[in-house]
């Protein structure tokens, strides 16, 4: 029996869910390392060495609780966010081909990218609100005096308004179509490639290489996004960038193009841990399921 679209959105969202518990820490580390001296010129001494540096200090001042700011947004933005990424994957694909031939890689491709830009419509102010918090207690980026997330939202929508809710969705609809979609296109992609040459299609070492792989994909084509994404959701009020576009252009002038790239070691090596957990939790779900 054909799955539901509430077993395909709920599979992957509990999956999402289960897995940023263990992948935060480094997620809140990236966000530190992208808003590292933000717009200073070129060959400024940053306030972080690396990842494990901001790890460290992190650890040091505010210990596992501090390394874990702003879970819960980051539990709902995943569950929302992968409820439609990937649950609605297989139904857009179904709805574009039909049941009578199989997708081409471009079809997967249209797929992918449609529900990678709806995911990052659907929960833009959750994303806004989590970078605050990730940012909060950091030595760089503005400081936003967030208590929890709820209170983080009333002020939102109290100072900033229905625009303060939609800040950065271009650009966010832009990662969601360059990341989750590649991510995802490459995961299905090289899962079936490996299947052709003999790979169990149910083994967990071919959906954690899979899953390991399509990260790398991943990161190379929205770490630049991203970078940007997080330094307009950060920015306060009363000084933001006219746009995404703005952002871009202001890191090119003032830290040089390589500033793009702020924060990707710790993005793979935060995104490959956590979709091997995404694709190896909704895999063995599906299969519980007799999917």
């Amino acid at each position: 029996m054909a799955p539901s679209l509430a077993e395909n959105m709920a599979l992957p969202a509990a999956a999402g869910g289960l897995a940023v518990c263990f992948s935060h820490p480094l997620e809140l580390t990236k966000v530190r390392l992208q808003l590292d001296n933000e717009l200073a010129s070129r060959g400024t001494p940053r306030q972080y060495a690396g990842w494990i540096d901001c790890v460290a200090q992190n650890w040091r001042s505010s210990g596992v609780r501090g390394l874990q700011r702003g879970l819960p947004l980051g539990i709902t933005r995943e569950v929302c966010f992968n409820a439609v990424r990937i649950g609605l994957y297989e139904p857009v694909l179904g709805a574009m081909v039909g049941a009578e031939r199989a997708p081409s890689p471009r079809e997967r491709m249209a797929a992918g990218f449609t529900c990678g830009a709806l995911g990052g419509c659907c929960v833009n102010p959750i994303e806004v609100l989590k970078v605050r918090m990730q940012a909060q207690g950091g030595l760089t980026g503005h400081q936003h005096a967030i208590a929890n997330p709820i209170s983080g939202l009333m002020a939102l929508v109290r100072d900033e308004g229905f625009a303060g809710c939609v800040r950065g969705i271009g650009t966010s609809t832009l990662r969601g179509i360059l990341g989750p979609g590649s991510q995802l296109i490459a995961y299905n992609e090289l899962k079936a490639a490996a299947v052709e040459r003999g790979a169990d299609a149910k083994a967990v070492t071919t959906h954690v290489g899979c899953a390991l792989a399509s990260a790398v994909v991943s990161v190379a084509c929205v770490n630049p996004t991203d970078v940007v994404r997080t330094r307009v959701y950060n920015a306060p009020a009363d000084r933001p960038y006219a746009s995404g576009v703005d952002a871009a252009l202001q890191l090119v002038r003032t830290e040089g193009p390589l500033a793009f790239y702020k924060g990707s070691v710790t993005h793979f090596l935060r995104l490959g841990p956590h979709m091997v957990l995404v694709f190896g939790i909704l895999e063995q779900f599906k299969r519980l399921r007799g999917r």
